[in-house]
């Protein structure tokens, strides 16, 4: 991958460089749905791309045609051999950033070597905007301990701090006081756009409502809960469910679901194509979270005009908007979410009215305009 020239921009354009340097995922998706945003901006801003030559989503922000500025980011498990190069890697690139003259330096999630790229950055006086997805890490997550020592890091060490919902930027400001006047929230899905107006008319009254549960399959995403939910309808024709996604409860949710006909199994990594085909195909979304902040599940289905089923979790009522674009379950438990689906089953033509409460939920944010101010008010700043 070669590093593209960066041209001069006008006078009073705008700057920024967006800095992930995990290799795919949720930071990768952040990262590119909001240069696009930016740069599509009716006031566009000039973005700048750094990655790590590892990113397993290069050709999507190669095919932005964005400037990127790469850094060949050593593997942990081999840093043992390579720690006393990495001083001067990170150097390298702060220089190369600072040259730049960018108004603020983006950082869109936590990843390796992220804490002292930070310093790296403050030292040479660029402003860094930290996006702070998790107030804690998830139940089951990987490396928590390492997770929430780095993003607290970096959260004293940021200029200013960008939730995605504000039951994170709430629990962050308790967890962290003195970060407290520097934490606001901008929606995940503010930067997601829209890929569908409304859902398609149902052909029959009698076709079955399409389930989708998508994303990591994590102890915390309430899979067990999904069981038990559906265990009474089991034999109920009135709905199909698709399972699709990768996690360690691969082998449990096979075991779970194996011999449910109505219930299609996709275990493993999902293409992006194939996400887009899902997201195109089913009718609802369902989100047994037994904890959570915001879901980029839920943004991607708000990107599709898709209602979502979700938990009383964490910001999932928030990011439907209290209902306005799906349905909460009354009760945090398998009963309630039962109810709740249940409801739409026996009245799927109300389906169509949650559609248009997404499309509208997802507009309102977008046009508010959020990240465009924080970077205008950075730049007087």
């Amino acid at each position: 991958m070669n590093d593209k020239p960066i041209k001069l921009m006008p006078a009073n354009q705008k700057r920024v460089v967006l800095h992930y340097w995990g290799r795919r995922g949720g930071g990768s998706l952040l990262t590119l749905l909001l240069a696009q945003y930016l740069t599509d901006s009716q006031t566009p801003t000039e973005v700048i791309l750094s990655l790590t030559k590892q990113n397993n989503d290069v050709k999507a922000f190669e095919a932005s045609g964005l400037p990127l500025l790469t850094i060949d980011r050593p593997c942990l498990t081999s840093l043992w051999r390579t720690a006393w190069f990495l001083p001067t890697q990170l150097a390298q690139h702060a220089n190369a950033l600072a040259a730049l003259k960018p108004d603020a330096v983006i950082m869109t999630m936590n990843s390796p070597f992220a804490w002292p790229f930070i310093r790296a950055l403050r030292n040479r006086d660029l402003k860094v905007i930290y996006v702070a997805h998790d107030a804690e890490p998830h139940p089951g997550d990987y490396a928590a301990t390492w997770q929430r020592v780095t993003q607290d890091l970096l959260i004293k060490s940021a200029d200013r701090v960008i939730t995605l919902s504000s039951n994170v930027s709430r629990r962050l400001a308790e967890r962290i006081p003195p970060s407290s006047s520097k934490i606001s929230m901008i929606p995940l899905e503010a930067v997601y756009p829209t890929k569908r107006p409304l859902l398609p008319e149902r052909q029959s009254a009698d076709e079955p409502v399409r389930l989708l549960f998508y994303g990591r399959l994590l102890p915390y995403k309430g899979l067990d809960l999904l069981a038990q939910a559906l265990h009474p309808l089991k034999d109920d024709r009135r709905w199909q469910l698709t399972l699709a996604g990768s996690g360690p409860l691969e082998s449990e949710v096979s075991r779970a679901f194996a011999d449910w006909p109505q219930v299609d199994l996709e275990l493993g990594w999902i293409s992006d194509q194939r996400t887009e085909e899902l997201f195109s195909s089913h009718d609802l979304l369902l989100c047994p979270y037994r904890e959570a902040s915001q879901s980029g599940v839920i943004a991607e289905a708000l990107s599709w005009a898709m209602p979502s089923l979700v938990m009383p979790a964490g910001a999932l009522p928030e990011q439907i908007g209290h209902g306005a674009a799906g349905l909460i379950a009354q009760t945090g438990d398998a009963e309630g979410f039962r109810r709740a689906l249940v409801s739409v089953l026996e009245q799927p033509e109300s389906l169509a009215a949650l559609s248009y409460g997404a499309a509208t939920l997802l507009a309102e944010r977008r046009d508010k305009r959020d990240w465009i101010h924080l970077i205008e008010a950075m730049a007087c700043s």
